[in-house]
Formats: C-alpha cells, structure tokens, sequence
C-alpha cells in the first residue's frame, strides 16, 4: 500500500515537472496552447465565429481589411485548427480544405491577441437561424445589407477595427475595404440603414 502512494506521488510529481518545462519550452518559443471552451469543448471542435477575409497570401490582418487584394472569404462555421499562437499572430489551418492562415495583430489595434482569440474562435457554430432573414442573407454572402443588426453585421464581415470604431454602441462604424480605402456603416437602431463608401 506504501509503495503504491509513493508511486503515484512520483508520477504526480513527474507529471508536474513535464506540464512545467512543456509552458516554459512554449514560452520561449512564444507561443502557447490554446485552450477552447464552451459548447463544444468536449469533442475538441474549434470553429470561426464570423466570416474572416484572408488576403491573397493566407493573412488576416486585425484591423480587417474586408476586400484584401487576392482576397477570400473564409466563412463562419468553418472548422479549424489552431496551429500556434505567437505574441502578434495565430496561425491555424481550416480542416475543409488544409488551407493555411496568419491572423496577425495590426499596429493600430488595441485589443490583445487574446482578446481576438476570443472573437473569431470558438467550441460551437454561432445559431443564426433566428435572425433576421436580412441578417441570414448578409452572413451567407459576407455582404452588409440595409435591414441588418449589429451582430449580423459583426457575423458577416467581423468586428469594425478598433481604430476607426472606438466603441460598438456608436451608430456609424467604420471598416477598411483594403489598405487605402474605406466604407460606413450606418445604424439607426441597432439597424443598417445605409452604407456609404
């Protein structure tokens, strides 16, 4: 009975040991595990939570350029794996087709990488189903249309970037359609009423 505790103390101990030089060896190598909650969790499953737009090299930049040159759109509900999570960037792959991806933190964001971790990865496929059909046809097509609300816009082409959209309250937000060019969205009541390039 003695030599039984002791050997699972050394195996605790042991075990310990590993898990700590495995976050140090990460650390310095500055990324870490990720782990995903929520629904879902359980079968490991991580999926976009809006639609993303990659340029025509696999990267995402933050402050999200929605029309980036050789652009795609990577959609909601796709299922991915996390690669890696570096201080600036997060590397995954979409387990569709095998594509490679960098989301990369831009030098005008405020938000942490976490935070954006947060935003766009997720354990369960955001249920649109009661939205709005408005909302349904703009994340479907990754377009804003007049009649949206905010979280359907937010769905269907991501979070305004922080820069040029301080707060998600506001009734105007604005976006990046590439580096150079911009565009508005206009709320009145939480709802699209007009966009203007």
């Amino acid at each position: 009975m003695q030599h039984s505790r002791t050997n699972t103390r050394r195996l605790a101990h042991l075990t310990r040991l590993f898990l700590t030089a495995a976050l140090l060896l990460a650390a310095g190598c500055g990324r870490r595990a990720v782990v995903v909650t929520g629904p879902g969790a359980q079968s490991g499953q991580t999926v976009l939570l809006t639609n993303l737009h990659a340029d025509g090299r696999g990267v995402i930049w933050s402050a999200n350029y929605t029309n980036p040159p050789g652009g795609v759109t990577i959609p909601i509900c796709t299922p991915v794996r996390i690669d890696a999570v570096g201080r600036r960037e997060i590397r995954f792959t979409t387990l569709t087709d095998h594509r490679r991806y960098r989301y990369v933190l831009h030098r005008s964001t405020r938000s942490t990488l976490h935070d954006h971790l947060q935003r766009y990865f997720g354990a369960a496929c955001p249920d649109v189903t009661s939205m709005s059909p408005e909302d349904q046809a703009g994340i479907q097509n990754g377009q804003v249309y007049q009649g949206m609300t905010k979280q359907g816009v937010i769905l269907a082409i991501g979070y305004p970037p922080e820069n040029l959209t301080p707060s998600l309250e506001a009734d105007v937000w604005r976006y990046h359609t590439n580096r150079f060019n911009r565009f508005e969205v206009y709320f009145t009541n939480g709802v699209v009423s007009g966009m203007r390039n």
